[in-house]
């Protein structure tokens, strides 16, 4: 408690300088900015969409870490910041201001004076400011695309300057002065931008923003748009060397007449093995027909000749052979495509033959008996039989022979096919895997785009910039505030950090700090103009004050005396002797003041007791008690006391100037008359102090104004107390 009423004294005390220096220094900042430039600051939102947006690849399921997000937008906020960002926007708003500004007047554009003091600085590159169009969007690309054409990285290069360092407002510094930050964990970026030109400032963000989304799908798009247009080259070379193979395939198919190699290669073997048995039956049938019709030969003898050298036989014979040779080709040759009509008319005509040649042997009258008149009817039909039989084997076999050399030709023809067409096939079989490969991969570069597209398209500005139309001038207000209390605090620890490292002892509180021991009077100063008239007043009171606290220290049945020492000369002993002398008197004791000065010298005498403190009459004890006896000795700098007359004494008072320094010598003086002291009692008393320090003591002291009651209660922490006080006059 007694820290907080330290520091309200404190205050008070300091009270002038807390309001005289602030207002000096807030007075001079506001004289100082009175022609401070007006700033303006546009401000702009873009929502970008990235992390709750919606695009394809969130509608598959896939999902993205908090650190991938962030790394997201930190790409968004450093493609902001990134220099090629800013220099394209550094140059298209240099074209633009000097397309748009006039010399004249200000516009939404520049200020006049801010373009003038532009176009004269570009004076070399007056000819690339095209304004030959009556539409400025026009003329300011064609001035942007003269900039970019002139520039070259060469410092004396004026164009390449403009971004570097020459220009205010569109060089490197000014650009980088643009705040951009993420708002909170969102999908919102925040840009702010703040000039003394409100058109820059707001044609500043127009381009940015602009630029931005230009560069942010320049750099998204163009890795994926030259992904893409790869795997479409690929795409398109693999498609035609594929094409390549599959005609080089349906060529060879062509010309080799196949159609389905595995299919027609069994069916080839079928046919073979089909073959294989109706040949070996055919012949079968016919060895065995050209047997018996030997046999039967034999038999007959002569007559065989007769009937072969017959025309008509012979006519027939040879149909036969013929229309046996037609059927068999059209039942071993079915892809001869013979109709079953046709089949049937060729078996009637053979059947006809075979009756007509029945028919001419039958007419051979000299054939039915033999030369042993054996009935020859019998041998001469089983002849015919096995001859029609051994022709039409003969045929077959003739026909067969054909069939097995036109397989052979197939097993020849389809042998090397097999091995090719696989070949071929595989060929195919590997670009077709290519091409979907590369499909695939297309597809995946084509769908990562759309997901791309999908983003930039929710990357769109929230709050467009707006041309300020007033000026920030809480701006100025905010420096004069911040003046002030900055002087304010500044005050404070100034005279705070002098009052910790000063060793005067202005006050009853530093005092007891310093030196340990308890401070019971104060007497003030002499004080002038206003207050001198309570000068005398002051002076009683703090007589009163000590006097009162002195006397309850005294004992009954011996002197009370009251030593007044000091460390230095001058500290105002004889003053507060006499003051203690009256006030004693006052209340009607005697008193006896006794000097340093009167009854003895600074040599070594002074080490005994001064005369007269000894000598009292032993039997008026009984009047001791109203008896007083004041003390002055010299200085303890000048003389030393000894114990006896410290320990003497009812009370020791050590009377300090509070005016001058506590010495680390009056410390020891002071520690060292602390020891002598014993138990006898040893207080300070300040001297020359000033009126608020001996209120601590005396309390409430006149003239009792309203706000000096107000503070003496506030610093006593009365805050609900009503005191009222006695007003002296």
């Amino acid at each position: 408690m007694i820290y907080i009423t330290y520091f309200i004294k404190f205050f008070y005390r300091i009270r002038y300088w807390l309001i005289i220096f602030p207002v000096f220094i807030t007075l001079f900042a506001i004289w100082y900015t009175q022609k401070m430039p007006k700033n303006y600051t546009v401000n702009s939102s873009i929502y970008t969409g990235i992390i709750t947006g919606v695009n394809v690849m969130s509608e598959t399921g896939a999902t993205t870490t908090s650190y991938t997000q962030g790394s997201m937008m930190d790409n968004l906020l450093n493609l902001l910041t990134a220099d090629q960002t800013l220099k394209q926007v550094s140059l298209r708003l240099y074209a633009r201001c000097m397309v748009y500004g006039d010399p004249e007047k200000d516009n939404i554009y520049i200020n006049a004076d801010h373009y003038r003091q532009l176009y004269e600085h570009g004076e070399p590159i007056h000819h690339l400011i095209d304004k030959s169009s009556s539409n400025d969007s026009i003329n300011e690309q064609k001035t942007y695309e003269n900039l970019v054409a002139y520039e070259t990285n060469d410092p004396s290069n004026y164009v390449y300057g403009i971004y570097q360092y020459q220009l205010p407002y569109v060089n490197r510094e000014s650009l980088q002065k643009i705040i951009a930050f993420r708002i909170s964990n969102s999908d919102v970026l925040e840009l702010s931008y703040t000039t003394d030109d409100p058109g820059i400032t707001y044609q500043t963000l127009c381009i940015l923003i602009d630029e931005f989304i230009h560069q942010y799908q320049e750099l998204r798009f163009g890795a994926t748009n030259s992904v893409i247009a790869f795997f479409e080259a690929e795409l398109q070379r693999i498609g035609k060397e594929l094409k390549a193979a599959e005609d080089d395939l349906t060529v060879y198919r062509t010309d080799n007449r196949v159609i389905n190699y595995d299919e027609e290669t069994k069916h080839v073997a079928a046919l073979n093995r089909d073959f294989e048995l109706q040949y070996w039956e055919s012949k079968n049938a016919f060895e065995v027909a050209d047997s018996i019709r030997k046999d039967l030969e034999k038999r007959m003898g002569i007559y065989s000749d007769i009937i072969r050298n017959n025309k008509d036989y012979i006519y027939h014979n040879e149909k036969i052979t013929r229309l046996s040779e037609q059927l068999a080709m059209a039942t071993y040759y079915p892809e001869g495509k013979i109709t079953a009509r046709v089949k049937d008319s060729l078996a009637g005509e053979l059947a006809a033959s075979q009756k007509a040649i029945e028919q001419t042997i039958r007419d051979f009258e000299g054939l039915r008996y033999t030369k042993e008149g054996i009935a020859n009817d019998a041998v001469v039909e089983e002849w015919l039989k096995q001859e029609i039989a051994y022709k039409k084997g003969e045929a077959e076999l003739h026909v067969l022979q054909e069939r097995a050399r036109q397989m052979s030709g197939k097993y020849t023809h389809f042998a090397p096919i097999g091995s090719v067409l696989n070949r071929k096939e595989r060929v195919v079989n590997i670009f077709e895997k290519e091409y979907f490969s590369t499909m695939d991969a297309l597809n995946s570069a084509r769908l990562r785009q759309k997901s791309l597209q999908m983003t930039s398209a929710t990357l769109k500005v929230m709050n467009d910039p707006y041309y300020p139309l007033t000026s920030l001038s809480n701006h100025r207000k905010k420096i004069i505030i911040g003046v002030f209390f900055a002087s304010l605090v500044f005050t404070i620890f100034f005279f705070l950090l002098i009052e910790l490292m000063d060793h005067t002892l202005h006050h009853k509180f530093k005092a007891e700090l310093l030196t340990g021991k308890q401070v019971i009077g104060a007497f003030c100063r002499t004080l002038r103009i206003q207050s001198r008239r309570f000068n005398q007043l002051y002076t009683t009171l703090s007589a009163q004050t000590l006097c009162n606290y002195a006397t309850t220290y005294f004992k009954p049945g011996q002197n009370n005396i009251i030593n007044l020492i000091s460390n230095e000369p001058g500290e105002g002993k004889s003053f507060v002797s006499n003051q203690m002398a009256e006030q004693f008197k006052a209340q009607g004791l005697e008193v006896k003041q006794l000097s340093w000065h009167d009854n003895f010298r600074t040599d070594s005498d002074s080490f005994t007791p001064i005369p007269g403190t000894q000598d009292q009459d032993p039997n008026g004890k009984a009047d001791l008690k109203n008896q007083v006896i004041l003390v002055e000795y010299p200085s303890l700098k000048e003389a030393a006391l000894t114990t006896d007359i410290l320990q003497g004494a009812s009370v020791n008072l050590e009377i300090v100037d509070s005016r001058r320094t506590w010495k680390n010598t009056d410390q020891l003086l002071f520690n060292r008359t602390k020891e002598m002291a014993g138990k006898t009692p040893l207080f300070l008393v300040l001297n020359y102090t000033k009126r608020d320090a001996a209120e601590d003591l005396n309390g409430l002291m006149p003239p009792y104004t309203f706000f000096r009651k107000l503070f003496y209660r506030l610093s006593q922490l009365g805050l609900t107390a009503t005191d009222r006080h006695k007003k002296y006059v």
